[in-house]
């Protein structure tokens, strides 16, 4: 779902939630998962910021 000045969508699937530990929640990510994350990020603030993108997704297994 859009919404505005929102840059990445990262998609997942519940078992990847780790809620073991309470509130807040977080996803473990492998290291190859983070470099991916941040090879995406890194390309989409390397763009022109002031041209209207769509929202880059980012889909964990």
């Amino acid at each position: 779902m859009y919404r505005k000045n929102v840059v990445a969508e990262i998609q997942f699937p519940a078992s990847r939630l780790n809620d073991g530990a309470g509130e807040p929640f977080w996803i473990d990510l492998t290291q190859d998962e983070a470099r991916r994350l941040l090879d995406l990020l890194s390309r989409r603030f390397a763009r022109d910021p002031s041209s209207t993108q769509p929202v880059d997704t980012f889909a964990l297994e």
